[in-house]
Formats: C-alpha cells, structure tokens, sequence
C-alpha cells in the first residue's frame, strides 16, 4: 500500500493478543501526501514523539505514566522504537522511514485505566486535533489523531489496559548505525 504503511505491533493482555495499527505518516489529517522532511533526523523524530506522548498524559490522573515494560512479564520491554519505510513500493537505501514507539498506560491506580481514553480526546479536541474511533483486533478499540505537523498518536483501549503509540512524519533513512533509544518509562511532567 504506497504512502500508507501500516505498522502492527502485538501487544499481549491476559492471553489475548492485541494488535495495534498504526498508519505511516505521509499523509495529513486532510489526507494530503505530504513529501519526506529533508531535515528531520531519527534522534529528532523520536523527541517529538516523546514530546507529544508526555503532553498526552498531562491529563490523566496523578500516578498514570507510559512504560515498555510487557504487562505480562516485568522483565521483557517492548521494543525502543523504529524505522518503517514510507513507501512500501521503494524499499532503497534512499527512501525515507518515519519512527514509531509503543507504550502502555499505567498507573498506580489499575482501575482508572480503562478511563483514560476520555481526557486523552477531550485533550486532542481541545488542540482541534481531528481523530477517528474504531473497532481493532480483539476487544479493543483504537483513536487515532493525525496532528497538522505530521505525527500521528493512536490510543488502543482493551479492557483490562491501553497503550500509545506515536510516529513521526517521513525523514531520510538514517544510518543503519543510528539506533532508537526511546526512555522506558515516560512520568507524566
């Protein structure tokens, strides 16, 4: 699918696999292709994501963080986050990736995860950030923004937990030596 990668990571909860999709980032909340941004680097991608994802969980309540740490074993992390194609048809050296990271919400208080997705629209509403709301794999269901820079955020909500995931617009492939080292956890600020 040009220009419309999709990236799937499993999320595992309980014995039910989550699957959480995530579009490449060539196209705008209007669906505007937009072209590679030439002078984005992998280390600055991954910032603004970062950056967008602790704005996200200001909302929440006090306690509530984003961590890669597997909910079902404490020992395993999801992974820091990578580089995709943007154009499944060109797969070179020279075409351009965006970056994209998952975590999971947490808190010190389980029961108020569930509610998490209501502050987190209500926030993407309030900044006019357009979103959509559907059914995904599973019991789940997925919010996804794309905001008027290119990023983009989906909120995966299940029933016992959800996650966040962010990517970037497209850039030029980075060094196959330049490695994603997103934090593991994310406090809110």
């Amino acid at each position: 699918m040009t220009n419309a990668t999709r990236r799937r990571k499993s999320l595992g909860m309980s014995s039910i696999a989550v699957a959480i999709l995530l579009s490449a980032c060539t196209t705008t909340e209007n669906e505007k292709v937009m072209e590679a941004n030439l002078n984005l680097t992998l280390m600055q991608a991954q910032a603004k994501v970062i950056e967008y994802m602790t704005d996200t969980i200001t909302v929440l309540p006090p306690g509530a963080y984003l961590t890669r740490y597997s909910e079902l074993n404490q020992k395993v992390t999801l992974d820091p986050g990578g580089t995709v194609p943007c154009n499944d048809s060109n797969l070179s050296k020279d075409t351009s990736v965006d970056y994209g990271v998952t975590y999971f919400l947490t808190s010190t208080e389980t029961a108020d995860i569930p509610g998490f997705g209501d502050p987190i629209r209500k926030l993407w509403t309030e900044r006019g950030w357009k979103f959509r709301t559907y059914d995904s794999a599973g019991d789940s269901t997925s919010t996804e923004t794309i905001l008027p820079d290119g990023y983009r955020m989906v909120l995966e909500e299940y029933a016992r937990g959800a996650s966040l995931t962010g990517s970037s617009p497209c850039f030029p492939r980075p060094d196959a030596s330049d490695r994603p080292n997103a934090p593991v956890q994310i406090d809110q600020p």
